[in-house]
């Protein structure tokens, strides 16, 4: 996770050229949530606030701000923030987007936020079909190297737990198959803190992730997010069915998803860097996988 940088640290040069955009920055504001940012911060400025990221350009995960750089023209503005301007400067480069005020929603079983975020990804999935042409990447090509329970077996760690020992050779059976092939622009990293409503509309931040795919994939991801607050494996798969695309994919085809994805998290959570939401992550989508198979 990199270093999160103040205003102040940032070289003048690159303060400069930011102000060449915003006026003056009168003061900043750290987000809650991003940490896949070397800067993160809301500037107010005397014309009203403006949210920028950034990272050193030469970064191995700069290409995840390249990304959303590049899909951000395509994003409808109902759906997301629009990007003001792009500054590469002394070797950084930083994005300013358009701030967007509201709440993060809740995904909690009694939350009122659940039928908005159902219409939303089924609004995404219309709204981003066929994929925009910017998208560097596809979920498939990015997925490839990804390891999961194939690594994990190698490694047979003393601690794994004991259903996923005896069936980690089905499991890495199963993630080797899946095909996450499609044409339509996936977020791919959907969870509350990437998600800001207001007056009963959504609007999703933070596209860095974002991909080539099948346009079940999003309520796919949000389905271990919705378990993870405490929804039952049936209650989630039911909401996600409201999605056309997830209700229409072959259950074989979820089933290995589920499969990779949790392969994925538990690999994920034995990193040393791994962050403290990785291991119940890992354990959530472990139990959507076990109940799927059995």
């Amino acid at each position: 996770m990199p270093r999160r940088h103040a205003w102040t640290e940032l070289p003048e040069s690159v303060r400069e050229k930011i102000q060449r955009h915003t006026g003056p920055v009168l003061s900043t504001r750290v987000p809650e949530f991003g940490k896949s940012s070397e800067f993160s911060a809301t500037l107010d400025t005397a014309d009203g606030p403006v949210f920028c990221k950034g990272v050193r350009a030469d970064r191995t995960f700069a290409w995840t701000h390249r990304n959303e750089a590049a899909v951000a023209p395509h994003l409808p503005a109902s759906l997301a923030p629009q990007l003001l301007w792009e500054v590469t400067q002394d070797g950084w480069l930083m994005l300013g987007f358009e701030f967007v005020r509201g709440r993060y929603p809740s995904l909690s079983p009694t939350s009122g936020d659940l039928d908005v975020i159902g219409d939303l990804v089924v609004t995404m999935a219309e709204a981003l079909t066929p994929c925009p042409s910017a998208a560097r990447r596809s979920i498939t090509d990015r997925w490839s190297g990804a390891p999961g329970w194939a690594a994990v077996h190698t490694q047979s760690p003393d601690d794994l737990d004991p259903w996923a020992r005896t069936n980690v050779g089905i499991l890495a059976t199963l993630e080797r198959g899946v095909s996450l092939d499609g044409d339509t622009l996936v977020h791919s990293d959907l969870h509350p803190a990437n998600m800001l409503i207001e007056d009963g509309h959504v609007r999703v931040i933070d596209w860095a992730w974002s991909a080539r795919g099948a346009a079940w994939i999003d309520p796919a991801y949000l389905v271990v997010r919705l378990m993870h607050e405490g929804h039952s494996p049936e209650v989630a798969e039911a909401w996600a069915v409201h999605a056309p695309a997830f209700a229409k994919a072959p259950k074989p085809l979820i089933t290995a998803f589920a499969a990779k994805l949790s392969g994925m998290w538990e690999h994920i959570a034995r990193s040393p860097q791994a962050r403290p939401h990785a291991r119940e992550l890992a354990d959530t989508a472990r139990r959507w996988v076990r109940y799927r198979l059995d």
